[in-house]
């Protein structure tokens, strides 16, 4: 199906539009809690909330796609999106914050799967990666909008800004939704008209170890972006103006892995690609463990940047294609699953062992991520042959 070049670029603008929020949030995070005096994991339940309404959100998207369609869906999302970055600079207290970033959470579900599914049935593994570059992009950009922001202002109007720049996008997307470029020559998707063709992994118990990776990448891709300004500030000494840097290197480090792999993924596999990202996050990880070397961060941040679009391509491949909206929706719910338990652990680990462990943690999760999809390869091969 042709798909108009100003829709993609929509598509692709609702992605980097759902980026910034992660970004922002870890660069904010310090200073919000100063101003309302926090106590460290009151951050892990504003993560929790936010990942409980984007997975149930995401878990339900099938039915929500059947009855609103599904550039509606997205548009809704877009929506909410935007109303919770304004009410978030708003807010006047922990309880507002936590309310408002349910509706942040409901919407970033809407709009992260409604883009994947339409990433999945329409666009080809380059676009997949490309499109969650336009979320690192997103995510890179905002930390540094946030900390500059902050220095000069607060972090109210440093998320005022945010919301300007998302209020655009909508417009955009909803431009599209109501121009009807959604629609255009629509047909049936071509994974769901076309013959299953080759050997799919049919037990369940694969789907659960597909769903346990994205839970775990979502654990230790998250707890970075978010956790690491808290644990080079709070648990190494450094000053805020250096460590703020570290979440915009991370997050444009995945944005260039995301566009560089993108270039290369449809002609290497996927499976080596995922493989190799996962080994070299754990060397930046580890670089990370002995030293505060930003090269650590930048080489962690690289090294995730294929493996959560490649995941979502190698589905199809894995798995009978006649399922793929399903489980897109369900994937997606386990990462936002993954962002809310893991971070709220990783938060309970700072708070009661120490910031110290932060690191050796994620190495430990990335390692269980490998040695589970490689189970699922092996799997694949056996009955391959």
């Amino acid at each position: 199906m042709k798909t108009s070049k100003f829709l993609l670029f929509a598509v692709y603008a609702s992605f980097f539009a759902l980026g910034m929020p992660d970004g922002a949030f870890g660069v904010a995070w310090p200073s919000i809690r100063y101003e309302m005096g926090l106590p460290l994991e009151r951050a892990a339940m504003l993560i929790a909330m936010h990942s409980i309404l984007y997975s149930v959100v995401s878990a339900q998207m099938g039915w929500l796609i059947k009855a609103l369609k599904l550039e509606w869906v997205s548009g809704i999302g877009m929506l909410m999106l935007v109303i919770g970055m304004l009410f978030f600079s708003l807010a006047p207290n922990f309880a507002a914050l936590m309310m408002v970033t349910a509706i942040l959470g409901a919407g970033m579900g809407m709009v992260d799967t409604g883009a994947n599914a339409f990433a999945s049935a329409r666009l080809s593994a380059r676009h997949m990666n490309w499109l969650h570059c336009f979320w690192g992009m997103g995510g890179s950009i905002s930390p540094i909008i946030m900390r500059q922001v902050i220095i000069y202002y607060d972090w109210r109007m440093g998320y005022m800004a945010v919301f300007v720049i998302q209020a655009a996008i909508a417009v955009v997307v909803f431009y599209t939704i109501l121009r009807g470029m959604w629609t255009e020559g629509e047909k049936k998707e071509a994974l769901e008209e076309t013959a299953t063709e080759g050997k799919f992994l049919a037990e369940k118990r694969f789907q659960v170890i597909q769903w346990l990776i994205f839970f775990l990448y979502t654990s230790f891709e998250y707890s970075v972006t978010f956790w690491t300004v808290s644990v080079l500030m709070e648990g190494r000494g450094m000053s805020f103006e250096n460590a703020g840097l570290f979440p915009a290197v991370y997050l444009g480090s995945l944005m260039a892995g995301r566009f560089i792999f993108g270039i290369v993924t449809e002609k290497i596999p996927g499976s080596v690609i995922i493989r190799l990202g996962l080994l070299l996050s754990v060397i930046g990880l580890a670089l990370l463990v002995f030293t505060d070397n930003i090269f650590g961060i930048a080489l962690t941040g690289f090294g995730f940047a294929p493996v959560f679009p490649c995941l979502m391509t190698e589905t199809k491949k894995r798995f009978d294609p006649h399922q793929l909206s399903k489980l897109v929706g369900l994937q997606i719910a386990a990462a936002g699953a993954g962002a809310a338990i893991g971070a709220f652990a990783i938060g309970r680990l700072l708070e009661t062992v120490s910031m110290n462990a932060f690191f050796p943690a994620i190495v430990s999760l990335v390692a269980i991520a490998f040695l589970m999809n490689e189970y699922i390869e092996f799997s694949l091969k056996a009955i391959s042959h």
